[in-house]
């Protein structure tokens, strides 16, 4: 029940960025399941790090985000931001999909623990069954977790979950302009307080970015946007450790969860999780 409430609360607290995610996802043709990883990541919050040096919504490794063009300079880390670190996680579990022969077994365990280590593996066991494989049972957990997920919100209904109604509340917009990344001069010329930017911006280490031409800014128009008074000293957001965050989502392993069958079907299907279907709003 703990978790369940917990669950609930962050997918209604996330559905901003749930929406925006599934629409690349779907932009892709990728399995509208894929918007919902996050979740397990990092309970979809944009300013955490792991001890391992992940960050951000999809916990990139530095290496990953060097492999996807994710700028990280001492005053942006493209991690935490939500386009970017989106744009990377996507491209790259694509790539694992087709790397793996199109099995997405294989590639959110190799996306967890990496491909190398799934392909050596793969070829020490002779197997392409993932349950079979030598690999680390945080690996095979994260698996079991989203698989689990999938079930769970693929038939909501059954396990008495109730999904919030997707088309409520505030929607998050992605503002590109290349080779602009100050995000003090953009709230500015917006009348956003640095509060409000920094809420969907953690990526700003400090208020401009020297160094970097892509950094996307997100933004909502859930409410008039607050004046910055001309005193008012810019807050950032700074990452906290996920691990200091005792969540639910991210720490315990599904339980009750047949890991001997192991069959997941992600082909895509039109709305699967009725994104596009009003409910009543749950209660924040």
């Amino acid at each position: 029940m703990q978790q369940q409430t917990h669950l609930q609360k962050r997918i209604t607290q996330s559905q901003p960025m749930i929406r925006w995610v599934e629409q690349q996802v779907r932009e892709r043709k990728l399995p509208s399941m894929l918007a919902f990883l996050p979740l397990i990541e990092s309970s979809y919050r944009l300013d955490v790090v792991s001890s391992a040096g992940a960050a951000g919504p999809w916990q990139l490794m530095p290496d990953t985000a060097t492999r996807f063009s994710v700028p990280m300079t001492s005053s942006f880390d493209g991690r935490y931001s939500l386009p970017l670190a989106t744009d990377a996680a996507l491209t790259y579990l694509g790539w694992l999909y087709q790397f793996f022969g199109q099995d997405w077994l294989l590639a959110l365990a190799a996306y967890n623990a990496g491909e190398g280590r799934v392909l050596k593996a793969v070829l020490s066991a002779g197997t392409r069954n993932l349950w079979e494989l030598s690999l680390p049972t945080e690996t095979r957990l994260y698996v079991a977790r989203f698989i689990a997920l999938s079930q769970l919100l693929d038939r909501a209904a059954h396990y008495r979950f109730a999904l919030p109604s997707w088309q409520e509340g505030e929607s998050i917009q992605v503002w590109r302009q290349p080779g602009e990344c100050s995000l003090l001069s953009w709230a500015m010329a917006k009348g956003v307080s640095m509060n409000d930017a920094s809420r969907w911006n953690p990526a700003w280490q400090l208020p401009d970015a020297q160094g970097v031409t892509n950094c996307p800014i997100v933004y909502s128009h859930s409410k008039a946007p607050s004046k910055t008074r001309p005193t008012e000293q810019p807050l950032l957001v700074r990452a906290v450790s996920l691990e200091s965050l005792h969540d639910p989502l991210l720490l315990q392993p599904a339980r009750g969860l047949d890991m001997g069958r192991g069959g997941l079907s992600l082909a895509p299907l039109p709305d699967p999780l009725g994104l596009k279907q009003n409910r009543p709003l749950l209660a924040p």
